[in-house]
């Protein structure tokens, strides 16, 4: 055993000697302070109908501010500020909201009999937001409840009752217009997001509004471009989100199309329309599903892939994943729909005395898609698969035309209206009006580019 040291003799008494002072200074102290410090505060479990934990702390000055912070964000009543707002959580009602923030049930009664009619029976939605004002005494004296950003119930006390005020917000809607041209890498959504429109729901019409015309997926190339002349919608200064779109102008290729929104008379809908006035709302759609790319064109001559020797191919093939939903590009009625050694699984639609549309090597088509059926189109026909003659999943589409084959992409389809007459003089007048305004906002748009790229 090695000798004790002097130092090591020292260092022991000191130790000793700071065990004696520490249990001296706090054997006195409450057993409170031993246990609830502001290190292990946030530790405890709280509880909103609890107040023992206040209670216990109410005369130790040093954890009063921190316990009422932690308490306050549960409960809205603890706060000094008369004016509180308490947000509607899943399974609350307004009786269970007054209960917890200590308003009494007569408070409530008074402020349901005034209730006024468009509130119905009082039906919370989580997330809503009930606000609350006090006076020094504790009761209430006003109560908001904000149904939305437009519309908020205001309850304000007169005495021993209340009286009610509907409030109505004002949307304010601004004609808003954007030029955009789509680069390699972009698609007609990130170019839109890009050049600043604000709402991707806003882009995602465009498709919607110009799929009779444009195939979406195959016909956008860079270099493309178009305008967009749209609402952005306010309320007091604030941003909530986009409108109607009024008109669009779509470059693509060497093509251009142009609609303009217009309701032809009050009796009628509201709609799109291209510039001579003929309804964007074809009888058939230019593609049959999304989501794909043209394995195979329309070719009179092309070199079949499996019998190696020239063969029309009548129709265009569609590459996309087995399982993609295909639809019918028209409203009509099912002739065929079954399975061949070529053809795989197939469903031939007839649409009218003149047209029919053909669809091949389905995976799958729909139980409600029979002979006899009737189809509207955009229906869901079946998926794309790969049976029958065929080297991978894709769908091969026929357009036929007095039993004559069409390229799908290329031929002229049907309108469903056209204004004539009287209806087309005051439709003609609102569209020169709505493009020359486009026209206005995009010189100004170029003169502002320009002034800021000049040296």
């Amino acid at each position: 055993m090695g000798k004790f040291s002097f130092r090591s003799l020292v260092t022991c008494c000191i130790g000793i000697g700071a065990f004696l002072f520490v249990l001296v200074v706090f054997s006195n102290k409450p057993t409170v302070l031993n246990t609830l410090n502001a290190g292990n505060l946030a530790a405890l479990p709280i509880n909103d109908s609890d107040e023992s934990f206040l209670t216990l702390n109410a005369g130790v000055s040093s954890l009063e501010t921190t316990a009422t912070e932690l308490f306050t964000e549960d409960d809205p009543t603890t706060s000094t500020d008369p004016f509180f707002n308490v947000k509607v959580k899943r399974g609350d009602s307004l009786s269970s909201i007054f209960q917890r923030v200590r308003v009494s049930q007569e408070d409530l009664l008074a402020i349901q009999k005034v209730c006024p009619e468009e509130w119905g029976d009082q039906y919370l939605d989580v997330g809503q937001t009930l606000k609350f004002q006090k006076n020094v005494d504790g009761t209430l004296v006003f109560f908001e409840f904000v149904k939305d950003r437009l519309t908020s119930y205001v309850f304000t006390r007169i005495d021993d009752t209340f009286t009610a005020e509907v409030k109505e917000k004002k949307v304010i809607s601004k004609k808003t217009f954007r030029s955009v041209e789509i680069a390699k890498g972009q698609s007609v959504i990130s170019a839109g997001l890009a050049s600043g429109i604000k709402q991707e729901l806003t882009l995602w019409q465009l498709p919607k509004l110009l799929q009779w015309d444009i195939d979406f997926h195959h016909d956008i190339h860079p270099g493309d471009s178009y305008e967009i002349l749209y609402f952005e919608n306010y309320i007091e200064g604030e941003y909530i989100g986009d409108g109607d779109i009024v008109a669009i102008t779509f470059n693509s290729g060497k093509t251009t199309h142009q609609i303009v929104r217009y309701r032809p008379s009050e009796d009628a809908l509201i709609k799109y329309y291209t510039r001579d006035g003929t309804s964007t709302e074809g009888q058939f759609l230019r593609a049959p599903l999304e989501y794909s790319r043209v394995s195979s064109p329309f070719d009179p001559r092309r070199l079949h892939p499996i019998e190696n020797k020239i063969k029309p191919h009548n129709g265009i093939d569609y590459a996309a994943p087995t399982g993609t939903p295909v639809h019918a590009t028209a409203a009509g009625v099912v002739t065929e729909a079954g399975k061949k050694r070529l053809n795989g699984n197939y469903v031939v639609l007839k649409h009218g005395v003149k047209f029919q549309t053909k669809y091949l090597h389905l995976h799958k088509i729909d139980p409600k898609i029979k002979v006899g059926a009737k189809v509207v189109q955009g229906q869901r026909l079946g998926s794309v698969g790969m049976t029958g003659a065929a080297t991978g999943p894709h769908l091969h589409y026929e357009f036929l035309v007095n039993g004559v084959h069409k390229n799908p992409k290329t031929v002229d389809l049907p309108r469903n209206e056209k204004l004539k007459g009287d209806e087309l003089i005051p439709f003609q007048r609102h569209a020169d009006e709505v493009f020359g305004l486009m026209a206005s906002f995009a010189s100004s748009q170029q003169r502002l580019q320009a002034a800021e790229t000049a040296p």
